[in-house]
């Protein structure tokens, strides 16, 4: 059987640094989160592919984060190797209409990036914190609008695939729907393209200001959050916001963690709430909730390493 030493020595060969035990709170925008066995930063296509073929080798689970804005980790942390992408996976091309960008590219930078070419449609998402993969693999969005809309294509790898091959998707290809891709699991998208229209710039720049205003209002911005954490129920007309709000949970806490006054579908990390105290107040919202209407409320944001 080989060794962990050998995965750490074998993956030092190909000059790539890894780190171990790093606490994965950091790379969260909640700030919670335990160790990972192992983390690395992969900067190109070629590192990846020798990373995941390594991890494959060694049978060493695989994570993969992009800004931590949608992830609630357990205290324990992740107990295997947990890949956040740079480098080549942070630049944008603009070719005419299309944008090129990497996953690891900020939602807002490639939204600020296509406006500085006039170029509109996905100004509506301006203000959602995640990366360009993890908007895109969640569906992120608005009640207006959906990242999936303006997409063209990914390059993806599927996590299980031995060869550790590029695939190219066509939107078409990737089976999205609320808040889901169907890429959750096994994929890690490289790149994605965008087809967008010609606009005027001006007002593309006011319409981001308009969006970022509005969300300020309704939002708790600036604090550790995850943004909304429970989906929209299917059922009934009424937001997983009203629902709790209408529980009169607005402002419940347990430990350092508590449900926001501006928005009840958020809940924050006032200080140094742990991943427990988190669950704890997912756990009595969704029990609440379906006491009093008698619905089930879904999480939104993923969990790692926890059941709820």
């Amino acid at each position: 059987m080989v060794s962990k030493d050998n995965f750490l020595e074998e993956i030092k060969r190909y000059g790539i640094f890894i780190k171990t035990k790093e606490k994965l709170a950091k790379y969260t925008t909640l700030n919670i989160g335990g160790p990972a066995k192992y983390f690395v930063f992969v900067k190109n296509i070629d590192e990846l592919i020798k990373v995941l073929k390594l991890s494959h080798d060694f049978n060493i689970k695989i994570l993969v984060i992009g800004a931590g804005s949608n992830i609630l980790v357990s205290d324990k942390g992740f107990d295997g190797l947990v890949i956040k992408l740079k480098g080549e996976f942070a630049t944008v091309v603009i070719d005419r209409n299309n944008v090129v960008s990497g996953s690891a590219v900020m939602l807002p930078m490639l939204i600020k990036s296509a406006v500085d070419f006039s170029l509109g449609g996905l100004e509506e998402l301006f203000g959602i914190p995640g990366s360009v993969g993890g908007a895109i693999v969640m569906n992120a969005g608005t009640k207006v609008k959906t990242v999936s809309e303006n997409l063209s294509y990914i390059e993806a790898i599927k996590i299980d695939d031995l060869d550790a091959k590029v695939i190219r998707l066509n939107k078409n290809e990737i089976n999205f729907g609320y808040r889901t891709s169907g890429l959750e699991e096994n994929f890690i998208i490289l790149k994605a393209a965008f087809l967008l229209k010609e606009a005027d710039k001006n007002e593309l720049s006011k319409r981001i200001t308009e969006v970022l205003l509005e969300r300020s209002k309704t939002q708790p911005l600036g604090t550790f959050n995850a943004g909304c954490i429970f989906k929209n129920p299917k059922e009934g007309n009424m937001s997983s916001a009203m629902l709790i709000e209408k529980c009169g949970l607005k402002g419940y806490s347990f430990g350092d963690a508590y449900v926001s006054e501006r928005h009840a579908n958020f809940i924050i990390n006032k200080n140094k709430a742990t991943c427990e105290d988190f669950v704890n107040v997912m756990r009595y919202i969704m029990k609440k909730v379906e006491e009093k209407f008698n619905i089930k409320i879904e999480p939104e944001i993923k969990l790692i390493g926890i059941k709820l």
